[in-house]
């Protein structure tokens, strides 16, 4: 460890030797999802009937907005704070004047009725000055993707569909912690081996497996999640029942997607918030034999800032060593594992953290 230490020194008194332009190691990957679409909701679906077709589209827009709001409330808001505060209601008129924009993402339409999937865009001042005013914390910070696979096990076609597009047309990548649907190529049991090369290029340091079945009028899906330098983890059971017909089959998934999603997004929230004020700035020396374990640990950062890791500057660089700072939130036991998933090892020296490429399994 002396002499781990001994070189780790060398290596920083060497490169703050240098004078170096700070330069940003946050690339496109790194900016996309870090708030771009948090205040918007995806995946709302309309139906109305009114005397006429322009009536019903009016009708369907202002009760899909209204769900909108409420799907947003509970993506910004802790589970704690809602089941204590319960969710704000406001009057359609104040609903209309907080939306942006709305996106028509699917519609079919009669002489008097209008279904649809709609998108409902809001202002994010005036959803945090409602949910300020109401007595909320709010968190909308997004947490790292996770690559969804969607399975089954000796169930119909038609449910096999049905689970699929719970997750295809549901909005979840709009969700704090995004969730990705992987192609219909990835199956089999869970294997972070056969999931890694859909789930990397999407920043997405783990995915979720899950397996549906359906016993009578049950369904059901076991969670299990694989990543990066990660065992294997069993994450339970959900269930829902099923309706009667294709609208109750498609509901019956829907809320068994909505459970998984859940799950995450109040798990990341309750972590931000246990965490909240505690970003710290962190400088390290990342430690590489090639520049090919040099790109990879820069690749890591990048997909890390999409999670609890901001302002990455490259301070240094030198032929097997360079100086990287940034600020994150949490201990650094919670650096060293989230770091991990993305592919760099982290070792606490006397001389400060060293970076290195984890070898690519």
């Amino acid at each position: 460890m002396k002499a781990f230490a001994g070189i780790a020194g060398f290596l920083i008194a060497a490169l703050c030797a240098l004078a170096p332009a700070p330069a940003s190691a946050q690339g496109q990957g790194a900016s996309q999802g870090r708030g771009s679409n948090v205040y918007a909701v995806t995946g709302v679906r309309v139906d109305a009937t009114a005397d006429n077709a322009a009536a019903a589209q009016t009708q369907a827009f202002a009760a899909g907005q209204a769900v909108a709001l409420d799907r947003l409330i509970r993506r910004l808001t802790l589970p704690d704070d809602l089941a204590r505060l319960g969710a704000p209601r406001p009057d359609p008129a104040t609903v209309e004047r907080m939306v942006q924009s709305i996106d028509v993402q699917e519609e079919r339409r009669s002489g008097t009725r209008y279904v649809g999937r709609i998108g409902v865009r809001f202002q994010p001042a005036a959803v945090q000055s409602l949910l300020r005013g109401a007595g909320f914390s709010i968190v909308d910070s997004r947490g790292p993707p996770v690559l969804i696979v969607p399975l089954w096990t000796n169930v119909t076609q038609e449910a096999a569909d049905a689970w699929r597009g719970a997750w295809e047309n549901g909005g979840y990548g709009e969700e704090l912690v995004p969730l990705y649907v992987a192609p219909r190529s990835l199956v089999g049991a869970p294997d972070w081996g056969a999931a890694q090369a859909v789930a990397q290029p999407l920043g997405a340091p783990s995915a979720i497996y899950l397996d549906l079945r359906v016993e009578g009028g049950t369904v059901s899906a076991r969670i299990a999640e694989v990543g990066q330098g990660a065992p294997g983890q069993d994450r339970g059971v959900v269930q829902a029942r099923l309706g009667q017909g294709p609208e109750g089959l498609a509901a019956g998934m829907q809320s068994l997607a909505d459970q998984v999603s859940e799950r995450l997004q109040n798990e990341w929230k309750v972590r931000m918030a246990t965490n909240s004020g505690q970003r710290a700035r962190v400088s390290a020396s990342a430690l590489f034999n090639n520049q090919a374990e040099w790109q990879r640990i820069k690749s890591g950062l990048e997909r890390a800032a999409s999670s609890l890791i901001s302002e990455i500057r490259i301070e240094a660089v030198a032929r097997e060593g360079a100086l990287v700072s940034f600020s994150f939130v949490g201990s650094r036991q919670q650096l060293g594992a989230d770091l991990t998933r993305y592919g760099i090892q982290v070792q606490e020296t006397q001389a400060g953290p060293v970076l290195r490429s984890v070898p690519l399994p």
